[in-house]
């Protein structure tokens, strides 16, 4: 998802949590659960909201 957001210019950026792995949306630390949802919810806000 990245790779393609970058080559099709969309800003984006890569949020890397240390210590998880691809398994950090079902059996990662709360705190770090917490934070990929922050992150997800506020790049939809800003760049997918209706205008």
């Amino acid at each position: 998802m990245y790779t393609a957001l970058r080559y099709f210019d969309v800003p984006t950026r890569m949020v890397v949590f240390h210590g998880e792995n691809h398994e950090l949306s079902r059996s990662g630390k709360p705190q770090s659960r917490i934070k990929r949802l922050e992150e997800i919810v506020s790049w939809f806000t800003k760049y997918l909201k209706e205008e």
